[in-house]
């Protein structure tokens, strides 16, 4: 028979066990949801095409940034600028853009939609989008020009493009605070409404301030535990999902390593976790949608994320136009059905 203190360090070995198997399995789960690609990505054969669309990126970003400056409803003339300047940009290219207006300290704020219908699961919806307002001091060269300039050129691509499931691309409006988690702002609105509809969203992908980009040690950093999993240098894209959306992490990623070498990084954590819901995903998360943010990582990057000092000359205009080749591939990936 057992003794009583043989019992107990089995019991504390099996423990030990379980632990392991648990920090084992959390790593794999969280850490290593990243798509696998072998095969050589779209980038390689458009040298010329990238060049053309670092040059337009850059356009695209200047405008936001020095034409405009900061655009929110304490600058509501350069956020309904803004707004105008998207409808007549897609339109240009042929889109029909449908407006969701509504109050916001009693300006009107409109999130903008463009819709490419599924051929085949038309019920099934991809949302891919960026928001177009800032803080309320910032120019928001990257935070978020960045992700409206590559929303916005992709838009361009995509224009012939039929997708076996519905594509929507939507500018969000009033992300930043103070209107964040509050009923002002527009991803919420949006998020809501598909709710009251019974939308099937299968997963949004929001861009938020994907353009810098730093090749030193030291020029990344993340809280405890995640700077143990990743780099401290500041030279990849992530891809932030809650624990649901792993699939969909996997996919997106698979999708972006077919248009691009870029480096990249997929992160799976709980939604409460500090930092995972800071975009216009975090509002789909509410209703029970699936949801991943891209991005830069922000303010764990740079110093100058949500300040006056947001400024062109940190853009890295190279990084976005290899980036933008990523997201198309990423979106055929998501959209189409195998």
């Amino acid at each position: 028979m057992k003794s009583k203190k043989s019992i107990v360090t089995s019991f504390l070995i099996a423990l030990g066990i379980l632990f392991i198997f648990f920090l084992v399995f959390s790593y794999w789960y969280m850490v290593r949801c990243e798509g696998t690609w072998d095969e050589a990505p779209l980038e390689m054969g458009m040298k010329e095409e990238l060049k053309g669309m670092e040059n337009e990126l850059r356009a695209i970003v200047s405008f936001f940034a020095d034409s405009l400056g900061p655009r929110n409803p304490v600058h509501y003339a350069s956020l309904t600028a803004a707004k105008n300047w998207i409808i007549n940009r897609w339109e240009s290219i042929g889109y029909e853009v449908n407006e969701q207006t509504f109050l916001v300290e009693g300006k009107e704020c409109s999130n903008l939609e463009i819709v490419l219908p599924g051929s085949q699961r038309s019920s099934e919806i991809v949302i891919l989008s960026a928001q177009y307002d800032t803080w309320p001091d910032s120019p928001g060269a990257n935070n978020n020009a960045s992700g409206m300039a590559v929303l916005l050129k992709l838009s361009e691509m995509l224009k012939n493009y039929q997708p076996d499931r519905t594509l929507r691309l939507v500018a969000f409006t009033t992300q930043e605070p103070p209107y964040d988690n509050t009923e002002s702002m527009g991803s919420l609105r949006y998020a809501q409404r598909s709710k009251e509809l019974g939308e099937d969203i299968r997963v949004i992908l929001s861009m938020d301030a994907i353009g810098i980009y730093r090749h030193e040690p030291g020029t990344q950093k993340l809280p405890f535990p995640f700077s143990l999993f990743y780099p401290d240098r500041g030279d990849f894209l992530g891809f932030i999902a809650n624990l649901k959306t792993r699939p969909y992490v996997v996919e997106a990623t698979r999708g972006f390593r077919k248009g691009s070498s870029f480096p990249i990084r997929g992160g799976g954590v709980p939604s409460w976790v500090k930092g995972a819901a800071w975009s216009d995903h975090g509002s789909f998360w509410k209703f029970g949608y699936a949801g991943m943010q891209i991005t830069d990582t922000g303010a764990y990057r740079s110093l100058s994320h949500t300040t006056s000092e947001d400024t062109i000359d940190k853009i890295d205009f190279v990084a976005l136009a290899r980036i933008t080749i990523g997201m198309y591939a990423s979106i055929i990936e998501l959209t189409t059905i195998r």
